[in-house]
């Protein structure tokens, strides 16, 4: 009797050993987890009505799909094999809204000798992966950092299943590869300096066989809606013929399309003008030149973006398009608005389109100023148009304290001559008595958005000719606190109305299309 119990002893260690063992964790480290064994057994003879379980297995399909955004393609499938609820949720359809493919996707450590270890695509469990999700992948986004051979042989492997989906005979795990795909964004890292390298930025662009097995990729994607091409800084003559395939698979059904400097040199993409059903282009303003702009005239475009990033040349080297090809443009296509945007950590200027009909021009540059030569000729040509124009992010500069090197008498005159701005970001020095005028100037404002410590407790301007004693002495009584400022401005606006804070100015977010 006691050798079985001794028996039955040594094969529960031996059942709570096999339960230990090695496991890599998530930052791909090997630990060693031990289990150890419960003597107690008291929930052995508890009765099954007496148990309490959680209720997890029960979260609504559209909280289940919102919480697996948020986990990588790992962790959903660990997910998945909790209970039959979070299985089914492994292959909900938002769920796989955006594969990210970066360095480490579907990766495993490989020694080299002269490299020491790096990870290198595995092909077996990208095999696996592909079979189990790729009928229901709806986005893929491309962002390597260094190894761009697993980002080609993925796009190889990918553009392989797609084809033996296709084939009669084909496996059923293969079949409908691909064929939900309606988003792929590409982000190529061109700036291959060092952060030591007194060279400062080094620009190189993809092509040869990575940009082959991507036009390859485009080639079997037949229903894409949005493409996103960015940094990719071609030569001309790869660049001329960069859209050829996705013309040829899906020219009626593209609906978003961004190709940001796609060369650095001007090179005018003409593909743009032969998506008929495009909604939103953005495109930096080397690619785009007079006959682009007769092509885009014909099809159905609501929204022109012409962003200029830290890779763009210089303002000073790009032309702009001709009158005629803007005022052709709105007479064939009056519904369409056009965006300049400026996104760069260094000081840059926006490049200007006269007579074309701008929206809205908007910053995403700490050290870019507003100067008085360019904000005029913004005036002289958007006077009709522009809705929406400020400076997004902290500013990374001083601004004066003296009122006549100030921007207030700017940000008054900008108000005063377009009378269709529905947005306005100040970020720069100003007096809480230039907020009460811009409330009062500015007829169809709506969003007003202001840093408090930015704000100067002062009533400088210099009395005007056409104001009365009764509105000059209400100008001088709100401007000496910052509470009596921000009730007068909700009253004029309708709404509550606050200074905001460095920290929620930082976060602010434009709505650029405000005012349509």
């Amino acid at each position: 009797m006691s050798a079985l119990s001794v028996g039955r002893k040594g094969s529960g260690q031996l059942e709570v050993m096999q339960k230990a063992g090695w496991k890599i964790d998530e930052n791909e480290k090997a630990c060693y987890i031990d289990v150890d064994e419960d003597d107690d057994d008291t929930d052995v003879g508890l009765d099954d009505s007496k148990r309490v379980y959680s209720k997890w297995c029960y979260l609504p399909d559209l909280i289940l799909e919102e919480i697996f955004t948020y986990l990588s393609p790992k962790e959903r499938y660990y997910a998945g094999l909790v209970c039959r609820q979070w299985y089914r949720a492994f292959y909900l359809p938002t769920v796989w809204n955006n594969f990210v493919v970066d360095d480490r996707t579907l990766t495993r450590p490989k020694y080299n000798y002269y490299s020491g270890w790096q990870y290198c695509l595995d092909h077996m469990r990208t095999q696996n992966c592909l079979a189990r999700i790729g009928k229901y992948l709806r986005g893929i986004e491309f962002r390597p950092w260094h190894s761009f051979n697993n980002i080609y042989q993925f796009m190889t492997l990918l553009s392989w299943s797609m084809d033996k989906g296709t084939e009669q005979n084909a496996s059923p795990e293969l079949v409908g590869m691909g064929r939900r795909i309606r988003s792929l964004v590409y982000h190529f890292p061109c700036n291959m300096s060092q952060p030591n390298d007194p060279e400062g930025i080094k620009l190189f662009g993809t092509g040869g066989q990575l940009l082959k097995g991507l036009k390859e990729l485009l080639l079997r994607l037949t229903d894409l809606h949005t493409l996103k091409l960015v940094d990719f800084v071609l030569e001309r003559f790869e660049a001329n013929h960069l859209l050829d395939e996705v013309v040829c698979s899906c020219c009626t059904k593209m609906r978003v399309l961004n190709l940001v400097n796609v060369t650095t040199t001007h090179c005018p993409i003409m593909h743009v003008g032969l998506f008929l059903n495009l909604q939103v282009l953005t495109i930096s303003p080397q690619n785009i030149d007079d006959d682009v702009l007769s092509l885009l005239a014909d099809t159905k475009l609501r929204h022109l973006y012409l962003l200029q990033n830290c890779y763009t040349p210089s303002h000073l080297t790009i032309s702009a398009c001709g009158v005629k090809a803007w005022r052709s443009l709105k007479k064939t296509n009056p519904r369409m608005r056009v965006h300049l945007r400026l996104e760069n950590l260094a000081d840059g200027e926006v490049v200007l389109q006269p007579e074309a009909p701008v929206h809205s021009i908007t910053y995403w540059a700490p050290q870019a100023r507003i100067r008085a030569d360019l904000l005029v000729r913004m005036v002289d040509h958007y006077r009709n148009t522009l809705a929406v124009y400020g400076h997004e992010l902290l500013p990374r500069f001083s601004s004066p304290k003296p009122f006549h090197n100030r921007v207030d008498s700017l940000m008054l005159l900008l108000c005063r001559q377009c009378f269709n701005l529905d947005t306005l970001i100040i970020r720069e020095k100003v007096s809480t008595s230039t907020l009460l005028l811009i409330a009062r100037t500015a007829k169809n404002l709506q969003h007003l958005y202001v840093r408090r410590f930015a704000v100067i407790l002062r009533c400088d301007w210099p009395r005007h000719p056409e104001w009365s004693d009764e509105f000059y002495a209400w100008l001088k009584r709100n401007s000496r606190s910052y509470e009596a400022v921000e009730r007068e401005i909700s009253q004029i606006l309708k709404e509550r109305w606050r200074l905001l804070s460095d920290r929620d100015f930082k976060q602010l977010t434009v709505n650029v299309k405000s005012g349509i």
